[in-house]
């Protein structure tokens, strides 16, 4: 049973609401509507209310009754509430595609306005482990960017795509709260500094991020109207379902009162469900009139105890106290559970009775995995006398359906599949088989799991007659200061091999090794080197294959600290033409800009003469003042899709440059990374391309 419901009679937008005690004691519901304004809603208003409402004639909030709305003037991006400085009181976080603004509600005044060039598309407020206050956190276009509560910029780094979700919790277990992204790129990411903890790829773009206790978070993702939410355990998946709706919101709250979280979510279909955070198990659920526009917590009856609040997109408002009844399932889905159980029972009953069930008794499939022919080669062979019928293989994120099903032409004893994986890094497939003996209608499914290695889209080859004159002058140099044999254990781990790498121990080339790889996705050839002195040098003209590589040897290494030499002529031109691209588009923002602004100054003049005109009835006067401000906006509406078509521009070649910066600061590790993110990030801002390229080279 709800506790109490109410409507704020406007509609909101899904995802941009917040509850936040914008006075230190009482909660207040904050959400955005699509006119690019925020509504606060107060329902202790007259206990609340403060003259300085009244008095402040240049404030931007305007109360009526327990509703108040603040302009924005822009479409708004992302909302957030929390605590900045040692003000007990919470700050209203609103976002746009080009600022952040922090606002003292109570105060009705800006705490700070700041321009934000990658935008800000997700925001959170938390005390991360390595700073010593509370601070916000923005995710933008390819970057993260934290503020300090005077809007001072106190920390920066890039991410490879944009970032939609953020959360601070802690990850590792060290009493210190650890960085929690997701991004557009379906990847999640636990970091300290710039130092990756953690970090996997789900399915789709991740749209949610929420922590739980005991070192658990909550995740969502969002692709083509449907939804997944699943719960993380120290880094290892526990549970995830599958919808064909979206997910908006979650939210961590004991609803049914036992002292344990459960994990509620609110769907665009207008569900609510609450779920056990440890198998994903329905507890509770609610449908709504309405798309859910948001979950929050706040203690809106002034209880002492915070209730559980919805947020439709219509404006209805919901709320339910811990420990409320909980709804008992509906008469269909007890049905649907009966009969899921009967038909279980039924094919049970039919295998056993079945004379030749017997003969699939210690069945086991034999499988074989190879890198060749452009893709990794997974070989299923059954026993003696079974045959294959067919097999579906599953691995999140890679196959556009989501699984693979191979069904070949009629029954055969041995089936290969060729899977080609987009990207770098540990992927588990599972496998599911159906073989049986010849023209059977009883087949055995047989399951296999396995985690097929990082780099299992590269495969070894000899060294090439002659290699690619490319290579010669573009690549990475470390010391690594470790012997070659120690590099090729990790090698053996991260490459699928028909014969393990040894090192030569005896003769001119001792303590050295040397390999050769060719991707299977375009073919290039790449030389790792590692000399007797630990010197190791990578040939490669890829620089996002060599991050890769530098990341995942030096954590298999164990080090914390790693510069490096780089040279990669194709992507330093492409960054420079990024950063000349960028400066274009910023002189004709600047120049845009003041022709909108005379063009404003003119529709006014044109507004004030047409009402003169009025006033005095001059009909022939209004006529030509209103056809003036036809021509004028028409004027406006042209410059308004220049602007928004160079805005556009602007952003892509800024998102080019912070993919780039990505890619330098992988190629080091520690201080030395922080150090490159820093020195490109500089070289961009003074528009300066030497210092960009010395930047990209040296770290």
């Amino acid at each position: 049973m709800a506790t109490f419901s109410l409507n704020l009679q406007r509609r909101v937008e899904a995802g941009l609401t917040g509850c936040g005690k914008f006075d230190g004691s009482h909660a207040c519901l904050a959400a955005a509507t699509s006119a690019g304004n925020v509504l606060v809603h107060s329902p202790h208003r007259d206990a609340v209310a403060s003259k300085n409402f009244e008095l402040n004639s240049e404030a931007r909030l305007s109360w009526s009754g327990e509703l108040a709305e603040l302009q924005i003037g822009r479409q708004v991006t992302a909302l957030h509430t929390g605590r900045l400085g040692e003000d007990e009181r919470d700050i209203l976080l609103v976002g746009t595609s080009t600022h952040i603004l922090a606002y003292q509600v109570e105060d009705n005044a800006d705490l700070f306005y700041k321009e934000l060039p990658d935008g800000a598309y997700c925001i959170t407020v938390g005390k991360l482990g390595w700073l010593q206050q509370q601070v916000a956190i923005v995710g933008g276009n390819c970057s993260i960017t934290v503020l300090d509560f005077q809007g001072e910029e106190i920390f920066w780094t890039v991410a490879r795509e944009k970032v939609t979700a953020l959360a601070v919790f802690d990850f590792n277990g060290d009493g210190d709260n650890e960085l929690l992204s997701g991004t557009a790129d379906f990847g999640i990411k636990v970091q300290k500094e710039d130092a990756v903890l953690w970090e996997t790829a789900e399915n789709a773009p991740i749209v949610v991020l929420h922590a739980l206790p005991e070192r658990r978070f909550a995740y969502a993702t969002r692709l083509d109207g449907n939804g997944t939410v699943g719960v993380y355990d120290s880094g290892h998946i526990l549970w995830r379902i599958k919808s064909k709706h979206k997910v908006v919101s979650l939210r961590a709250f004991d609803l049914n009162g036992d002292g344990a979280m459960e994990l509620v979510t609110g769907w665009s279909s207008g569900k609510v469900d609450a779920r056990l955070c440890s198998n994903g198990q329905v507890i509770f659920k609610v449908l709504m009139s309405a798309p859910i526009a948001g979950l929050v917590e706040a203690d809106y009856r002034r209880t002492g105890r915070s209730d559980l609040v919805i947020v439709t997109v219509t404006g209805e408002v919901r709320g339910y106290a811990a420990g409320s009844v909980i709804e008992s399932p509906e008469p269909g889905d007890v049905y649907r559970e009966l009969m899921a159980k009967k038909q279980a029972l039924q094919m049970e009953l039919r295998q056993r009775s079945v004379s030749e069930s017997n003969y699939y008794v210690g069945s086991k499939l034999a499988i074989s995995i190879a890198s060749a022919r452009g893709a990794v080669r997974l070989g299923l062979a059954s026993g003696p006398g079974l045959l294959i019928y067919y097999a579906m293989v599953f691995a999140e994120g890679i196959f556009e359906g989501e699984s693979l099903v191979v069904h070949p032409a009629k029954p055969q004893g041995e089936l290969e599949i060729a899977l080609r994986f987009p990207k770098n890094g540990p992927i588990d497939v599972h496998v599911k088989t159906c073989v049986g003996a010849p023209a059977s209608d009883l087949l055995m499914v047989l399951e296999l799991t396995h985690q097929l290695a990082q780099f299992c889209m590269y495969e070894a080859i000899p060294r090439p007659r002659e290699p690619p004159e490319s290579l010669k002058d573009c690549g990475v140099v470390m010391e690594i200061a470790e012997r070659a044999q120690r590099v090729a254990l990790w090698l053996n781990q991260s490459l699928i091999l028909s014969v393990e790498i040894q090192v030569v121990e005896i003769g001119p080339e001792a303590g050295s090794l040397e390999i050769w790889l060719r991707c299977l996705r375009d073919q290039k050839v790449h030389c790792l080197e590692v000399d007797a002195s630990g010197k190791l040098t990578l040939r490669t003209e890829d620089p996002s294959f060599a991050g890769d590589v530098v990341q995942s040897l030096t954590a298999y290494l164990g080090l914390r600290e790693l510069s490096s030499e780089a040279k990669f002529p194709v992507e330093e031109q492409r960054m420079l033409d990024a950063l000349e691209r960028f400066k274009g588009y910023k002189e004709v923002e600047a120049r845009l800009q003041a022709e909108t602004a005379g063009s404003s100054s003119l529709v006014k003049n044109l507004v004030i003469r047409l009402e003169d005109a009025r006033i005095l009835e001059n009909v022939e006067g209004m006529r030509k003042r209103l056809g003036q401000l036809k021509a004028v906006n028409g004027d406006l509406i042209r410059d308004h899709e220049i602007r928004s078509k160079s805005f556009n521009e602007l952003v892509a070649a800024l998102k080019e440059l912070n993919v780039g910066v990505q890619n330098v600061s992988r190629l080091r590790v520690g201080k030395a990374a922080s150090n490159a993110i820093q020195r490109c990030r500089e070289a961009i801002k003074e528009e300066n391309g030497k210092a960009l390229v010395a930047a990209m080279r040296h770290g």
